[in-house]
């Protein structure tokens, strides 16, 4: 079935929230709480899922979007926790083909930095060993002389050999945004900007959940059998854990920068010459999407913004790969930075890149199950590790039926090119949406036009985004829905207004809320563009 997470569809959600008790309260709204949700509807639970943001606003928004297993994890041996995201990887490029597409990386092997030849070579052979169903095309070698048919602005001073190897790429919040429908689909309730304000209890057992939806500011009670924290970096508030912590949370920069200025053909694997972290270069339409940093982080977890320095140290790598790019810093078009809710149990001061991203699952002695670590891969797995421990708690013998089950849209771009839409623009709709969500909303002036020139996002998008996918102010549009807020030069600036007055026949807005919407989004932008002048700044 097809759920409705339209504005009426959202109050209706609440409402019901309110009203029936839950097999299952899933509090975060980020890839691995809607996985949980999903599984669990699937299985049959009577399922909510609250998230006091918008859906992937937190960690699962501001990732590498990478879906890989971890190459650079065989050094140090974690064979099964390559194994698993691989496989992991592997489901997801066959179930949802539209948003999780391949891509060839090419990592190159220099002398006296990084891997050696021998070593890199076992490294993707062992690579390609453990994916067992083969979904991706085996790895490749390339000498030095043939390096110049892959990627001929690589830095060839020193350059010793390089590998050719397969991984996947995605949206990230449009996966997330995904996997939320197909749990709502499946019958889950669901609801974004509705924040838990506080576990409540019987018998010292927890029993539901005070919560608060953000957007009517109006309270409201959940009675649930079994309470799930899949909030991240958040994870301990939830618990009400003060002196020891569950996660370690390490800041992961990342920048979009003009491919053109770099010239690499496809994904690219570097080296960092100050410390030898791995960064990835990853090819996003006219963009390269470059990433990341990974340092250990104490500021405020609500408000994480890129610094000059690590900004730096991002195109301080990419000029030493390809010489011929001198990137600067007003060359950025767009920098974000997300924590990940690393597991704790590493000493301070170890390496953060050596941290495992290995997931565990928690149940305190008031029944809160909650989950940290992990990552967007292998988000599936960790919700069925939890949902498993939900029915044994239920007592419930139901089986995971994630593996395989279809996520996103499955239509060709021929589709969109009947209802109108020139070749270019029904790629990138085929890539997103269902033709059905495309075709209710044509009926909007211009809604086959393009909202900013020079991007594939069209207006029709905009009512798609409020209509099926329960967008409710303007960043949840622009940053997340669309993406504009990162691939537009001006970060979608000129598209606020525009965008928000559309939004306001949608939501019932008057002038002053119109005002207030622009001001806020505009104040998002300028907190992210701080590292042009002042050097940005962690709170």
């Amino acid at each position: 079935m097809t759920a409705d997470l339209s504005p009426r569809g959202r109050a209706a959600n609440i409402a019901r929230m309110s009203a029936e008790r839950l097999d299952i309260l899933v509090v975060g709204g980020g890839v691995v709480g809607a996985a949980v949700a999903w599984d669990a509807a699937l299985r049959g639970l009577r399922t909510g899922l609250v998230e006091r943001g918008d859906f992937g606003s937190g960690t699962s928004g501001k990732t590498s979007r990478l879906i890989h297993g971890g190459l650079r994890y065989l050094r140090s041996a974690r064979l099964g926790l390559v194994r698993e995201a691989i496989r992991e990887r592997d489901l997801l490029v066959r179930s949802a083909p539209a948003l999780v597409r391949p891509i060839r990386f090419t990592i190159p092997s220099y002398r006296g930095r990084g891997p050696g030849p021998w070593t890199l070579r076992l490294g993707l052979f062992l690579y390609d060993i453990l994916s067992r169903d083969n979904v991706l095309t085996r790895h490749g070698w390339k000498r030095p002389t043939e390096i110049a048919t892959v990627e001929p602005r690589l830095r060839r001073q020193g350059l010793r050999a390089a590998g050719v190897y397969y991984d996947a790429r995605t949206d990230d919040v449009r996966l997330v945004l995904a996997v939320v429908r197909a749990a709502a689909a499946a019958g889950a309730i669901v609801a974004n900007h509705t924040e838990v304000l506080e576990l409540f209890r019987t018998g010292g057992h927890i029993r539901g959940a005070r919560a608060r939806d953000r957007v009517s500011d109006r309270p409201f009670d959940v009675e649930a059998s079994v309470v799930v924290n899949a909030t991240g970096v958040w994870i301990d508030r939830l618990r009400g854990r003060t002196a020891t912590r569950t996660v370690r949370p390490t800041k992961g920069v990342h920048v979009f920068v003009p491919r053109e200025r770099i010239g690499n053909h496809e994904g690219c694997v570097l080296t960092s010459p100050r410390d030898g972290r791995v960064l990835f270069v990853i090819p996003w339409g006219p963009l390269d999407l470059v990433g990341t940093t990974d340092t250990d982080y104490e500021a405020d977890w609500d408000r994480v913004v890129a610094r000059r320095d690590e900004v730096d140290y991002l195109l301080e790598a990419l000029n030493d790969a390809f010489p011929g790019a001198e990137l600067r810093i007003e060359d950025v078009v767009s920098a974000y930075a997300g924590l990940r809710p690393l597991l704790q149990g590493s000493r301070r001061g170890a390496n953060e890149s050596d941290i495992s991203r290995a997931h565990s699952v928690f149940e305190d002695p008031d029944g809160l199950v909650s989950i940290a670590g992990g990552k967007l891969t292998t988000m599936r797995a960790m919700a069925e590790d939890v949902v498993d421990l939900v029915c044994a708690r239920l007592g419930r013998r139901v089986r995971c039926s994630t593996k395989g089950a279809v996520l996103g849209a499955t239509a060709t771009p021929g589709r969109f090119a009947e209802m109108g839409f020139d070749m270019g623009t029904a790629v990138h709709l085929a890539s997103r949406h269902a033709p059905e969500d495309v075709e209710a909303s044509l009926t909007w002036p211009g809604a086959t036009e393009p909202v900013l020139p020079g991007l594939p996002y069209v207006w029709v998008e905009v009512s798609i985004a409020v209509q099926c996918e329960m967008a409710t102010t303007l960043p949840d549009v622009l940053v997340r829905r669309l993406g504009i807020f990162y691939e537009a030069p001006d970060q979608g600036l000129t598209a606020a207004r525009p965008v928000a007055e559309r939004l306001a026949t949608y939501l019932s807005w008057d002038e002053d809320r119109i005002r207030e919407e622009v001001s806020a989004y505009e104040r998002l932008v300028a907190e992210h563009r701080a590292f042009r002048t002042e050097g940005g700044t962690d709170r």
